[in-house]
């Protein structure tokens, strides 16, 4: 809300989140332990709410019979992590998020191959970049990345998809199953976070490293 030039009252938008919370339009996710502080989700209500004002989403509205479980939400925490290190550098141009771009997906006649966690614009001097980026918090099976694979071998609308583990043990598994495929870039998120577009990132089977700036 700050960096979007939004609110700079911490006691105001206190007051408005709690509101919410009383009329039922978001609620505690009272399961969820350990982010630091605490989590909220929006309710049918507040879809509902937010669809009288206009605003609307293909994939996830009032009419959707199960909303993102609530193991989403450190996937969910780190994503917007990764968004807030961006912006306060003031590298973001642009930021569609998964929901945003799956709806774009389901509608479009130009769909990128894949629901990606994020497409990402962001300034490099006086230019836009794009990218998209996937953040992986566990190891999946084989049949999952043999897929994935051929997702990203299709993938002609962007010059780069960017893949940050939440660890160096994911790390390693991720390239050897998805290094094979041009225009893919591995990085350990926590070192995303702090260097950002001059992070050093891997490409094909991790043979070859330059800083992300440069690739974009």
């Amino acid at each position: 809300m700050k960096l979007g030039g939004f609110d700079h009252n911490r006691d105001s938008f206190n007051w408005r989140v709690a509101r919410l919370e009383k009329c039922g339009y978001i609620q505690i996710c009272s399961e969820v332990h350990g982010a630091g502080s605490a989590v909220l989700r929006i309710t049918k209500n507040g879809l509902i709410l937010l669809e009288h004002h206009g605003q609307f989403t293909a994939v996830m509205n009032s009419g959707t019979v199960h909303l993102p479980h609530l193991a989403q939400a450190f996937h969910a925490i780190e994503l917007n992590d990764i968004h807030l290190a961006l912006a306060r550098k003031n590298l973001v141009a642009g930021w569609q998020s998964e929901v945003e771009v799956a709806s774009f997906n389901t509608i479009s006649h130009s769909a990128f191959q894949k629901d990606y966690d994020a497409i990402v614009d962001v300034w490099i001097e006086d230019r836009i970049a794009r990218f998209a980026l996937e953040y992986e918090r566990t190891l999946k099976g084989a049949n999952h990345y043999q897929r994935i694979r051929g997702l990203l071998e299709s993938e002609h609308q962007l010059k780069w998809i960017l893949y940050l583990a939440a660890s160096m043990e994911l790390q390693g598994p991720l390239v050897r199953e998805i290094g094979s495929v041009k225009r893919v870039a591995f990085a350990n998120a926590g070192n995303f976070k702090e260097e950002l577009l001059d992070t050093t990132v891997l490409m094909g089977n991790g043979m070859l490293a330059s800083r992300f700036r440069d690739l974009l």
